[in-house]
């Protein structure tokens, strides 16, 4: 029987001494992290049933996969739950997904239990884990995945990135992003030994990089990808990374550039998709990918613009509609008006076009589109083209109230390098680039961004934080 996880114990056989699993100081050999699973799955198996749901809200990145490998392996439904949510907020979500045993502290998986032990082997159409991710209400959507999709990335993954998976795999944030909790799993259920961080941290990523002596393979975000850039520059080339493997939002073109010579022997792919999708497009090196594109369709995925029975021509651009073996199953709360099925086909509300060779290009999301003078603008579009200018590090646009047009675009710029006048430049940048109703009524101009776990810029708090006094060129 086929599942996430499955051949752990014949790793843990064929290789019991090689390090495993590693987390700052800690580490397990591969004979000590299957060990620590089955002892979590008898205390899983002895509180619950099969099938049952089993919310994980584990700071520790190394619990938390064992957590959820040992729900895995017993036919229960790990919840990844952040640990850092008010309590409020913790309490409203499980009230919604009501599991069967919550667990906030590693040492509950490990607490000694009697009684027999029965184990539930799940198949591939199981119910695997759920995940949450923002919703537009600001209550967490929980994607519910089942094994076999993600076994069909773990597949799709060999066959676009197999190159380099020799290498050990390093993970550049929390697990409660989705990006790090797959490139974690796929790595140790493919027998690979991967390397965790509590938390991104910059500089402690950049040492561990250093370290890898046989060459790593590093998933991050673009924004995460920006500030290792940032450090390496001042303690020089990281020759160790064979591959990047970014998503969570778009890599714009010239910091990818920029990254080709601080990572000198790696390839940088970048890959769109959602947490409801897994993957959707992937973009190479290689590919001659079009500036701004995010790549083809990846293997066995089709993609469709529009009405997928009857889909807008190339060059025109509409809800983005895609078909698979590797979607999600559904939410277990927090439903999206974006994310509707159709005869198999399933869209999350992003908009984009194709072009006359199949490349895909986002022009924004439904859900942060903003209407202005009667004009809906995508920020991302706007972000976009700040992001060109060679000062910029990231940009962050968004809508703010007002009387007349509905909303005024204003946009919050952390820089690069330094800039004179940097508002009013970018300002100047704008005009040249985008049309007037597109252009920010004000840039803010940051020393930093706040993060969300996951490494990507926090759009809620710098909203918030945004709507408080402040300065900027205006127009």
């Amino acid at each position: 029987m086929t599942f996430v996880g499955d051949r752990l114990e014949a790793y843990a056989t064929a290789k019991p001494a090689d390090t495993a699993l590693k987390c700052g100081p800690a580490s397990l050999t591969w004979l000590e992290l299957f060990d620590r699973i089955e002892a979590a799955a008898a205390v899983i198996c002895q509180e619950t049933i099969a099938g049952a749901r089993v919310a994980l809200a584990l700071a520790d990145p190394m619990s938390l996969l064992i957590g959820l490998y040992a729900s895995a392996r017993t036919g229960r439904v790990a919840l990844i739950v952040d640990p850092e949510w008010p309590d409020r907020l913790m309490k409203s979500v499980l009230a919604e997904v009501s599991p069967a045993l919550f667990i906030q502290h590693g040492s509950q998986l490990f607490n000694p239990v009697s009684g027999q032990r029965t184990d539930d082997r799940p198949d591939e159409e199981a119910l695997f884990f759920a995940g949450f991710t923002s919703g537009s209400s600001g209550f967490p959507k929980g994607y519910v995945r089942t094994h076999r999709s993600w076994l069909k990335s773990f597949e799709l993954s060999d066959r676009e990135f197999g190159n380099a998976l020799n290498n050990r795999i390093v993970i550049a944030g929390g697990l409660t992003h989705s990006l790090h909790l797959y490139g974690a799993v796929y790595g140790l259920s493919g027998g690979h030994q991967v390397v965790l961080m509590e938390r991104f941290d910059p500089k402690e990523l950049l040492a561990e990089l250093y370290r890898a002596r046989e060459g790593a393979v590093l998933y991050a975000t673009p924004t995460q990808v920006h500030y290792l850039g940032q450090a390496a520059r001042r303690n020089g080339p990281v020759e160790t990374v064979r591959q990047i493997l970014v998503s969570g939002a778009k890599w714009q073109d010239g910091q990818r550039t920029a990254m080709a010579s601080i990572f000198p022997d790696a390839c940088l792919t970048e890959f769109y998709g959602a947490s409801e999708t897994s993957f959707i497009s992937i973009s190479r090196p290689g590919d001659y990918v079009p500036q701004g594109s995010v790549g083809r369709a990846a293997h066995g995925v089709q993609i469709a613009i529009g009405d997928p029975a009857h889909p807008l021509p190339s060059g025109t651009a509409g809800e983005i509609w895609v078909k698979s073996d590797l979607l999600f199953a559904g939410y277990l709360c927090g439903q999206s008006s974006d994310t509707r099925w159709s005869e198999g086909w399933l869209t999350v509300g992003d908009h984009g076009y194709l072009d006359g060779s199949g490349f895909l290009f986002l022009t924004g999301r439904s859900n942060r589109m903003i209407v202005t003078s009667g004009l809906n603008v995508y920020p991302e579009e706007v972000e976009a083209q700040l992001l060109n200018h060679a000062a910029v590090a990231t940009a962050v646009v968004v809508g703010r109230p007002d009387p007349v047009r509905g909303q005024i675009l204003e946009a919050v710029v952390q820089l690069a390098t330094p800039l004179d006048d940097a508002a009013d430049e970018l300002l100047r940048h704008c005009r040249n680039v985008l049309a007037k109703g597109k252009l920010p009524k004000k840039i803010h101009i940051k020393n930093s961004l706040p993060l969300t776990a996951g490494g990507k810029p926090d759009i809620p708090q710098i909203t918030r934080d945004l709507m408080g006094p402040s300065q900027g060129g205006t127009v």
